[in-house]
């Protein structure tokens, strides 16, 4: 299959007053592929996402989505080809979890129009997808962590694109709902969907990416093969930890190595 690029970042560059973030960040997600940025807080993860969603500028350097660059889209275009998953959503009103759904054909509609019955058949089958479609007349507000994440993969899926942008997706997600989630992520992927998201969790990475990019400083130090990047040396440089990589039935385990009685 011929890789297509979605997303192009060239020699990207970013500041905050007086604190740079981004240094020379070249990068591209090709269609179909799921891809994990690992690195510490404060490496610039976030700040390339809000960059590729158009919420903030660069000081330097061009990003291109598809084959235009972005400075060339509004953001109700952006949407027509991008979902963004936030890692945190409150909403200032109580919509229903359908409600919150159908709010992904915003892009879809013109100024003034409402939902139409399609797009409230579209976004129920988008929570029969993820599995969620018991909680249709839930409060939104009044979800789990895990049910609100689900959700809003679901608008996602109802907003009508195949790239997904997901910040730190399973956060706060107690551990069964972060592997319902990431079994997700690689169900809707092994059907033609592409994803790009943060994580603080190199065993996450390696589960369920087919590429991993890795960021520290401000700079992307490795970039490729979940397997070839995820290794003790890298974990030892970014993270300043020792680990063990072990293998178990195909799937790899970053296990920290400490002494419980050095604390």
């Amino acid at each position: 299959m011929e890789l297509t690029p979605i997303i192009t970042v060239n020699d990207l560059h970013f500041s905050y007053p007086k604190r740079p973030v981004l240094e020379g960040i070249d990068f591209t997600l090709q269609r179909g592929e799921v891809v994990s940025l690992l690195g510490p807080n404060g490496c610039g993860k976030s700040t390339l996402i809000r960059l590729i969603l158009k919420l903030i500028h660069a000081a330097r350097g061009e990003i291109w989505l598809h084959n235009k660059t972005l400075h060339r889209y509004s953001h109700r275009e952006i949407a027509s080809h991008i979902a963004y998953i936030p890692q945190y959503h409150n909403v200032p009103f109580n919509y229903s979890v359908l409600e919150m759904v159908i709010m992904g054909r915003i892009s879809k509609l013109g100024l003034f129009a409402s939902p139409s019955e399609n797009d409230r058949i579209i976004a129920i089958k988008s929570l029969e997808r993820v599995g969620i479609s018991d909680l249709a007349t839930r409060p939104f507000g009044q979800l789990s962590g895990g049910q609100k994440q689900m959700v809003l993969l679901a608008r996602a899926l109802t907003q009508g694109v195949d790239t997904f942008i997901m910040d730190e997706p399973v956060s706060g997600l107690d551990y069964g709902n972060q592997i319902r989630l990431l079994e997700l992520i690689v169900s809707l992927s092994a059907q033609g969907y592409t994803f790009l998201k943060t994580t603080h969790y190199p065993d996450h990475a390696l589960m369920v990416s087919s590429r991993v990019v890795v960021m520290n400083d401000g700079k992307i130090i490795a970039d490729g093969n979940p397997s070839d990047v995820i290794t003790a040396p890298m974990i030892r440089e970014v993270y300043g930890i020792n680990t063990d990589l072990i293998t178990h039935n195909s799937n790899t385990w970053c296990i920290p190595t400490f002494s419980k009685g050095a604390l």
